[in-house]
């Protein structure tokens, strides 16, 4: 597939750098608001060609996906104009500002019969797909409960990304995230009950949130989430027999499985390791193969974890101007 890259900040600097583990795939094209960085950009990853109009750079008839790396706040902007425009997406997460407006985007993708998944790479990383089959086999047993961090200590810069309240700032949707999702998706469903507690900044975004859900099946999530803390940002998964620990699961490399006095160890070799290039791998062959939405993070398991981020917002007290517009 033929990528372009809307928006070259850090993130499209990852993806930008691992899909070139990929001899088919390309970025072929670049838009960026700065014009000296958006060209330094493409000149360091080789692409061909820059844009400062968006309006140019979605009308590039070459560029097949678009990749959605913008500020939170511009996700669902950004997305209905490349879908449109009728191009595939791949959407950073989270995926929208709020589940009303990923409502709206998914019906866009629809309408114009195009492709689009949210960018939640970690559930296509080997190590993490190892922890779902050990969990498949029985391995550990039913899974009680699980806990999983993900915290730093960030820029104070309060008009930068992590803290202005006007790019969707804070914890929660930065990295909350990727907690609140390992915890859906090992359930197979969403929060019966939620409860939460906040420390919020200056700016008015979450700081730090930890919150405590309870699933349908009975299984609890202890989960945390900082732009003002280092916390232990591990994955652990404890089950009736057993557990599995994954260190910095988001972008894991290793996983460890305890069960019946044995200790099951899983290690991606150094190839594979960070791994953006899985979900953009997944991406294109399920667009060659005429699929609209992805097995793995389907249309549905968006909206659902958008409506979850929604309701721990609720509980919190965490308002955003798009939560009056959508």
């Amino acid at each position: 597939m033929k990528w372009g890259l809307y928006a070259t900040g850090g993130i499209a600097e990852a993806f930008a750098s691992d899909i070139r583990k990929l001899k088919d795939e390309k970025i072929v094209a670049a838009y960026a608001r700065n014009e000296k960085k958006g060209r330094s950009f493409c000149e360091k990853h080789h692409i061909e060609r820059f844009y400062n109009d968006e309006n140019a750079f979605f009308s590039d008839s070459e560029i097949e996906v678009v990749y959605i790396s913008t500020p939170h706040t511009l996700h669902a902007e950004g997305s209905i104009k490349a879908l449109q425009a009728g191009k595939h997406v791949l959407c950073e997460k989270p995926f929208a500002m709020n589940a009303n407006e990923a409502k709206r985007v998914i019906a866009i993708a629809s309408e114009q019969k195009r492709f689009i998944m949210e960018a939640l790479w970690t559930l296509f990383l080997p190590t993490i797909n190892k922890v779902f089959e050990w969990i498949a086999a029985d391995r550990i047993g039913e899974v009680q409960v699980i806990h999983a961090n993900f915290g730093f200590d960030g820029s104070k810069d309060p008009l930068g990304r992590l803290l202005n309240p006007d790019l969707g700032g804070g914890a929660l949707l930065d990295v909350g995230i990727y907690p609140v999702l390992m915890a859906n998706f090992i359930a197979k469903s969403t929060p019966e009950s939620i409860s939460a507690q906040v420390k919020f900044t200056e700016t008015g975004v979450d700081g730090s949130t930890f919150v405590c859900a309870r699933y349908p099946n009975g299984m609890l999530a202890l989960l945390g989430a900082s732009i003002e803390v280092n916390l232990i940002n591990d994955l652990i998964i404890y089950g009736e027999k057993g557990r599995i620990v994954v260190p910095l699961f988001w972008m894991a490399d290793e996983a460890s499985c305890y069960y019946e006095d044995k200790v099951e160890t899983f290690k991606s070799d150094e190839s594979s390791r960070r791994g953006y290039h899985y979900e953009t791998q997944a991406v294109s062959d399920a667009i060659h193969n005429g699929q609209l939405q992805h097995d793995v993070v389907s249309h549905q398991f968006t909206l659902d974890l958008m409506e979850t981020l929604d309701r721990i917002r609720t509980e919190i007290g965490l308002v955003y101007k798009q939560d009056f517009e959508s």
